[in-house]
């Protein structure tokens, strides 16, 4: 007898996204039948606390969402990361979601989305039995997990994220030479905790996750004069062109205009980008990487498979 497909709604409340999927799953296989993002921001500032502005967008995204996972019938599994996690009020925001959608949300520590974004990537790349490094830069954090046939071998959750940087460093738009130095060096410090075993490790592949990433890739592409991926549908690049990029992205920070003009940068990521590629291009020089590859499965996914029962 077949077993019937099951639909499970799965929610990331991020710093700066809030994603959806709902995925229709039988045995340990799903398929997504619907995905949704907001851009939220609920992190900024400080991180300490949610604003007011901030709670309310949430609230009202994690409404919508619960209303197309009832519509599909699919039970929901919502976890937040770093800017819920760290926030004083937190238990305020988790209340009011509770009370205004039905829906609650459970705070995830920065190990376990790192556990969940490998398990989103297994969902869909052939790398079970390698030993891969995994990169994933959020908003508020940056995850860093090696791993090899679904255990987790290392990981990390650091407090550097696009949208914390920027709230930190770049506020307002204003990025000059000092506020950079500043920028960076609080990064390369946070990268020095990294174990030895790290740079120039014998990783089978190097693998990014997420927003910021996928966006950086999207304009190396679009600066090589490439409007597709590479023919399996997988999008990489290298080391020299990642640091290329940057330096275009730098040259122009500080100036909206001149920003918006590089080709694939998302609007939205106009003001956080500084920031984003700062934080991937001081990793690539911390752990000596000579490329990577991009994956468009991360923690939403990793939810689904973890409800399943995992790889």
């Amino acid at each position: 007898m077949k077993k019937r497909p099951k639909k499970l709604a799965a929610i990331d409340v991020g710093t700066n996204s809030f994603h959806l999927i709902v995925a229709e799953t039988v045995g340990k296989k799903f398929r997504i039948i619907d995905k949704e993002k907001e851009t939220v921001r609920l992190g900024g500032g400080s991180m300490k606390r949610l604003s007011a502005d901030a709670m309310k967008r949430g609230v009202r995204t994690i409404k919508m969402f619960s209303a197309l996972a009832e519509l599909e019938g699919a039970t929901v599994k919502a976890v937040a990361t770093s800017a819920v996690r760290e926030a004083s009020n937190r238990r305020v925001f988790l209340n009011e979601v509770k009370k205004r959608t039905g829906v609650k949300i459970n705070v995830i520590s920065g190990k376990e989305e790192a556990r969940l974004i490998y398990l989103g990537v297994l969902s869909s790349m052939p790398v079970f039995s390698k030993k891969i490094l995994l990169v994933d830069i959020g908003g508020g954090s940056t995850e860093i997990l090696v791993g090899k046939k679904g255990e987790a071998l290392y990981s990390t959750s650091l407090k550097m994220g696009a949208v914390r940087l920027t709230a930190k460093y770049f506020k307002g738009g204003a990025i000059g030479s000092a506020a950079f130095k500043s920028c960076k060096a609080y990064v390369d410090g946070l990268l020095e905790e990294l174990p030895d075993a790290l740079r120039y490790g014998d990783f089978d592949a190097v693998i990014g996750t997420s927003g910021t990433i996928m966006n950086l890739s999207k304009m190396i592409r679009a600066a090589n004069g490439k409007t597709k991926k590479d023919g399996n549908g997988v999008a990489s690049f290298s080391r020299a062109e990642l640091l290329s990029l940057a330096d275009m992205i730098f040259d122009a920070s500080g100036d909206t205009r001149e920003l918006e003009r590089i080709p694939g940068l998302d609007p939205g990521r106009v003001d956080i980008i500084t920031a984003g590629a700062l934080i991937l291009r001081e990793v690539f020089k911390k752990l000596h990487l000579k490329g990577m590859t991009v994956c468009k499965t991360a923690l939403r996914e990793g939810i689904v498979m973890d409800a399943m029962g995992g790889v």
